[in-house]
């Protein structure tokens, strides 16, 4: 019995170190071959400029302040860059990955704790498989971060009260507040809506107002002050309580007054699609699936999940400010919902039956293929580059589905669940290697900052014409001082700096005090302010320099 024990203990602990690998090795995979993009340099050069100013509470990008987020990602990245010794892509994205993986560690430990090893273990993998997992862990964008934190805070939350022991019930709550404050220390206020709504539905639902001081409203509230309000109650102090920035960030976009999404009341409904691929034919179920009563002891942790799914979502779709990574935070709750869905057709059968669950996984993997299909055929018109690519990750999509296929006829059910999970993770890593550099609509941006830092000597100053992109500022690797007033640009100009313009820009300075253009970049195209341009200096003179052609 006690071998037995011990073997069943060994078995899960494999299995767990597995499941996180699977996660660790998608965060991870080529974290470093994409260009950064404009919104990912925010946080990049933001934390470079912290390590070279040694100011961490005022922020500064390409020397102006930044200060419509929160710091925290910010802190992480140049912490990260001071450990490696520099801001590049790996130390960017970094954080994001880390979080990424302690987010499948925070879905397999709480569900595990709620339902059963099985569906935390099967919920985990639909997680760590999902596009919004893959595209998130490899952004340096804030987003990864406040996801996890998020799911930390609801996770513990439900684990608190459902809590029959007073000293766990203590702990949970004590976890919720500690990241409640952290995730709006990562992207305030974001967690306020997105974390209260939900609970406050569930309170008011389940008439549970009789819990409410049991969650340390008190001790709780003052953690989370303790934790969020410094870094914001000092820079409103340094700017003499001026909050026009974060009115208009928080307050003027939640209402479409500023920044607006410009996206119809329904643009979260393909999002939701979309950030659960491949796993969009389970969703449908997993909206409708906790109102049956045949779930039993598993249906308060679905309706739990299905509320924070719903609430949330119904927030996002009223909010003017539509963006589709907003959506991140929500999808672990489907996630685990549809986790439950696949354990139940898979070995339970207490909802569904064997045919319906045949029926449902024959064709969810029929789905699988005629999108990769239509996928190819789009791409083969959009891009024929990616044809090859494209027809390799075909054929072993079809190789995995039927492998998958026979094992669950033969009744091998685990053995096909771990050839489907283990297939699809590596499919995905395929791809990603396949496409990640194919596609990287950024490359040129990057190719034209490192061409110009190429030229331009490492005393020397280099000024940009109006404007400079983050990618740019990013990839020169120094501050690019923006100058707007022509007269003050030709001082510059004389005074033997550099001066750089993007394609944008070039015909506002057709003038002969700025006829000696050093280097010339075309223009490739991409609908991309900075894939081109050209760079001034009074030394080319005579000198052959359009190196475009034109």
């Amino acid at each position: 019995m006690e071998n037995n024990q011990t073997s069943n203990r060994t078995v899960k602990i494999l299995i767990v170190c597995g499941v996180l690998l699977i996660s660790a090795v998608i965060a991870f995979w080529m974290l470093s071959e994409r260009t950064l993009d404009s919104h990912e340099c925010f946080v990049s050069l933001t934390a470079r400029e912290m390590l070279q100013s040694g100011d961490w509470l005022i922020p500064t990008c390409n020397g102006h302040p930044r200060l419509n987020k929160t710091p925290l990602s910010y802190w992480l990245v140049a912490g990260a860059g001071k450990i490696r010794g520099n801001i590049d892509e790996i130390t960017a994205r970094l954080p994001s990955a880390i979080f990424a993986i302690l987010s499948a560690a925070a879905v397999l430990y709480f569900v595990n704790q709620w339902l059963s090893f099985r569906i935390a273990v099967m919920s985990t993998i639909v997680w760590v498989t999902s596009l919004g997992y893959i595209r998130n862990s490899h952004s340096a964008r804030p987003d990864m971060a406040l996801a996890f934190f998020i799911v930390l805070c609801l996770m513990s939350f439900y684990s608190a009260v459902t809590a029959e022991s007073r000293r766990k019930q203590i702990i949970y709550m004590l976890i919720f507040w500690i990241s409640f404050g952290l995730g709006n220390l990562a992207k305030g206020p974001a967690p306020i809506p997105l974390v209260l709504i939900p609970l406050g539905a569930y309170i008011v639902i389940n008439r549970s107002w009789r819990l409410t001081p049991k969650l340390l409203p008190f001790t709780g509230i003052i953690i989370f002050l303790a934790i969020m309000l410094p870094w914001p109650l000092f820079i409103a102090n340094s700017w003499h309580w001026d909050l026009t920035l974060w009115k208009k960030e928080y307050v003027q976009r939640l209402y479409g007054e500023y920044a607006p999404g410009r996206y119809p009341v329904y643009f979260y409904f393909p999002m939701m699609f979309k950030f659960i691929t491949p796993w969009v034919a389970f969703l449908p179920m997993a909206l409708v699936a906790p109102f049956y009563r045949v779930w039993d002891k598993k249906q308060p942790v679905m309706k739990f999940l299905w509320l924070w799914f719903v609430a949330d979502f119904i927030f996002l779709t009223i909010d003017a400010g539509k963006r589709q990574h907003y959506i991140l935070p929500l999808m672990p709750a489907m996630t685990i919902l549809i986790g439950i869905l696949l354990e139940d057709m898979i070995f339970e059968r207490k909802a569904f039956s064997k045919i319906f669950a045949k029926n449902v996984l024959q064709w969810h993997i029929v789905a699988l293929i005629v999108g990769i299909t239509a996928a190819t055929i789009y791409l083969a018109k959009a891009k024929p580059q990616t044809i090859p690519a494209m027809l390799i990750l075909l054929s072993i999509a079809i190789v995995i589905s039927a492998v998958v296929s026979v094992l669950f006829a033969r009744g091998k059910n685990a053995a096909a669940c771990g050839v489907g999970f283990a297939g699809i993770a590596a499919w995905t890593m395929i791809a990603y290697t396949s496409f990640t550099v194919l596609l990287d609509i950024n490359k040129g941006a990057r190719e034209f900052a490192l061409k110009i830092a190429a030229i331009v000597p490492q005393g020397d100053k280099l000024a940009a014409y109006k404007h400079a992109s983050t990618r740019f500022v990013q990839y020169f690797g120094k501050v690019v001082p923006e100058i707007e007033d022509k007269s003050a640009l030709y001082n510059y100009y004389e005074q033997g700096d550099w001066i750089v313009s993007t394609s944008e820009y070039l015909e506002e300075l057709a003038s002969d005090k700025l006829r000696q253009v050093y280097y010339r970049e075309r223009d490739r195209g991409t609908k991309k302010e900075d894939t081109g341009g050209a760079l001034f200096h009074k030394s080319a003179v005579g000198v052959k320099n359009d190196a475009a052609g034109n």
